[in-house]
């Protein structure tokens, strides 16, 4: 029923919009002579892709310079400002759901953390994607993931680039399956000063500015989002742990998984010939989901700072060459109170917790280094560029409880909720941490034809705890038609692992491995970007993968131990149909599967999205979003009946009609949709999305 509703509701806009009497972008076009007639372009080729590919965004994720997209060597996207303030975004993990070929997920195993499934590499920690802000790395070097409960301020966002497909080549460690690169609005980007509230469903309310000043040679940008929700209290659960354990007492259940979430993103920036410093600061705090344990306990707490200072200066020393030194500076905190079982609970050793079974782990990064890049075209056809740096990092951790070794003393039969440190013990759940990283990487961009472009790549890290790893990437790029080009793409990636995969002690289900090496992935593409005529962008691209030496639990302990291989193909097709009204559509298809020749767990192997953007009046916009995850294998041994394919349905409208205001009025889940993510068996039928909310924004520029 929701997907014949999703249908109708943008069917009906389709139509409306071919019959509005609007002007059409093939008539716009006909109006001057060089767009009028096809011939022309075997006249002028150089001003026909002008014409195709004149006004499309550029991206600099791929290699570190800045290209247009159909040029990059790589399978890429980017969502720019416009298009987040269209959607109405709430999060991050809205606006890159919207990306064909990934599924944003909520962790089954750590804190309900919203994770990225790309090409079937779907994992419950999600080491396997690399996400930067403004380039700085978002990674915890306990697990390797993205820091816990991480979001930031989506209306900072000038805009994001997506690449599918490895990228250690240039950017090392943990760019295995995708990266993605969040570029806040600062001094490198135009952009007009705005400020905005916001209100909705699930007691949210946000607030938000963007500040942008320059004179004569010294640019300066602050910008600042504070965002707060109690959570859908809705999203209710049933847990197994009587069944699984039989003992009475282990949980909270029924109740609402804990999804409260508040974060304070804070930017600055300062530019001044050449000179430039950044500062970023992020204070997140949040739930736990379901809870360590799947108990559900409302008392559970996550927070994590954040902060980051980097000074530099760039310059343009010749004609073609450039140079940029970077000096860095990042800590980031992370504090966890886990109520792991609730008050009353009796342990297998008889010992009854009357405030309930209580752990609070708690790790301090510490990031310090440089980096020095380097750029050269002063030989003709190539653009060469260089990057070298180190960077050291460190974690101080310390864990307090109120139960194991150390704690409870023999003959005790009650523990209150007195928390003890066990740091300095042989008890606690892992010790401080360090590792130094050196690396270089090289890269030419060859444009040995007028229509061929070939890039190579390679990367050299050099890591103090487990040895060194070799990534190159190649990449032929073919504009094979005026309007088609032809990519074939070959990458090589690694993910470090993590101090926990190493190190770990006294946890049950992260025992430490020192000996592990890092996973490793090759990966070849062949992408097409074709366009038809001025109204019509069609992407389509093809991909087979084969990863090794995954990390996995082996007898108790972290092991290489196992390889994935996978296969698969990602479309997108965009319209303009006429100059107000353009859509998108998307599939992507993956069959993944392990070394024991099983489906990867969870992760979908259809996915389907389509975007409408119909500019209704000069004041009024809609944006209407709807995608499909389909195709989700259990786990081996997981024996639950196979997990439901779901639609969701998101809807906006935009009004400007007010003098420097935009009001946007925002609904998700517009149909209300029972949507269900897979959890990890404990939650017997798996964790429910949000309901139908709405929310309200009103902008003002100034």
């Amino acid at each position: 029923m929701s997907f014949t509703r999703s249908i109708l509701t943008l069917s009906l806009m389709a139509a409306f919009a071919i019959h509005s009497p609007l002007l059409s972008a093939n008539d716009a076009f006909n109006d001057n002579p060089i767009n009028s007639e096809n011939d022309e372009f075997e006249d002028d080729f150089d001003d026909s892709l002008e014409d195709f590919y004149g006004d499309e965004e550029f991206v600099s994720i791929a290699t570190g310079t800045k290209k247009s997209i159909h040029k990059a060597p790589s399978v890429a996207t980017v969502i720019t400002a416009d298009e987040i303030q269209a959607m109405g975004a709430n999060t991050l993990h809205q606006v890159i759901e919207t990306v064909t070929g990934i599924h944003t997920y909520p962790s089954n195993f750590n804190r309900m953390n919203p994770s990225y499934s790309i090409r079937g590499i779907h994992t419950a920690e999600n080491s396997q994607v690399l996400v930067l802000v403004n380039g700085v790395r978002t990674t915890f070097a306990f697990n390797g993931a993205k820091w816990n409960i991480f979001d930031l301020g989506v209306n900072l966002i000038d805009r994001i680039e997506v690449i599918r497909g490895p990228g250690s080549a240039v950017y090392g460690a943990d760019a295995y399956s995708g990266v993605i690169n969040v570029i806040t609005k600062g001094t490198e980007n135009d952009f007009k000063n705005d400020a905005g509230i916001k209100t909705g469903s699930f007691d949210t309310k946000s607030a938000w500015f963007n500040y942008g000043f320059q004179q004569d040679d010294l640019k300066l940008s602050f910008n600042g989002q504070w965002q707060d929700t109690s959570g859908d209290s809705s999203r209710v659960v049933q847990t197994d742990l009587l069944h699984l354990f039989g003992l009475s007492g282990l949980s909270n259940a029924p109740g609402a998984l804990d999804t409260r979430h508040r974060y304070v993103d804070l930017h600055a920036q300062l530019d001044y010939k050449g000179v430039y410093a950044n500062l970023w600061h992020l204070n997140i705090e949040g739930g736990t989901g379901a809870g360590a344990a799947q108990a559900l306990s409302n008392s559970d707490k996550v927070t994590g700072k954040q902060t980051n200072i980097e000074f530099g200066y760039k310059t343009k020393v010749t004609d073609n060459l450039n140079i940029d030194i970077n000096l860095f500076h990042q800590q980031f905190e992370d504090y966890t109170y886990f109520k792991i079982f609730p008050a009353g609970y009796i342990h297998a050793d008889g010992v009854e917790y009357t405030d309930g079974f209580i752990g609070a782990p708690e790790g301090e990064d510490t990031n310090y280094g440089f980096k020095f890049t380097s750029t050269y075209s002063g030989i003709s056809q190539h653009n060469l560029r260089v990057e070298l740096g180190y960077k050291d990092t460190e974690e101080i951790t310390d864990e307090a409880k109120n139960f194991g070794p150390g704690i409870i003393q023999d003959g005790q039969t009650t523990q209150d909720g007195t928390l003890t440190s066990v740091k300095g013990t042989p008890y606690i759940f892992l010790g401080d941490s360090e590792r130094q990283l050196s690396y270089i990487s090289l890269q030419d961009e060859w444009a040995f034809a007028s229509d061929w472009e070939f890039t190579a790549g390679i990367r050299y890290d050099d890591y103090s705890d487990f040895g060194s790893t070799v990534n190159p990437r190649l990449a032929l790029v073919w504009q094979t038609q005026h309007n088609l080009t032809t990519k074939l793409l070959y990458g090589s990636a690694f993910r470090a692992p993590s101090f926990g995969e190493l190190f770990s002690s006294n946890n049950p289900v992260l025992l430490g491995n020192p000996d592990l090496k890092p996973e490793e992935i090759d990966t070849w593409d062949l992408a097409f970007d074709y366009r038809p005529n001025f109204d019509w962008k069609i992407l389509f691209n093809i991909y087979k993968y084969k990863a090794s030496d995954l990390i996995t639990v082996v007898a108790g302990k972290k092991e290489n131990a196992l390889e994935q291989d996978g296969i698969g193909s990602e479309l997108e097709v965009h319209w303009q149909l006429n100059d107000r009204f353009k859509i998108k559509l998307g599939y992507a298809r993956v069959d993944a599967e392990d070394s024991d020749d099983n489906a990867i767990a969870d992760a979908p192997k259809d996915t389907f999205d389509m975007n409408i953007q119909w500019q209704i009046s000069p004041d009024l916009s809609v944006y209407a979003n709807s995608f499909w995850i389909n195709n989700r294998d259990r786990a081996a041994t997981d024996l639950r009946p196979e997990i439901e394919d779901y639609n969701l349905t998101n809807l906006t409208l935009n009004y400007t009609g007010l003098d420097n205001i935009t009001i946007t009025l925002a609904a998700k889940n517009l149909f209300d949709s029972n949507a269900r993510e897979a959890s990890n068996g404990v939650i017997s039928e798996d964790y429910p999305l949000e309901e139908r909310g709405y929310w309200l924004t009103a902008k003002v520029n100034y």
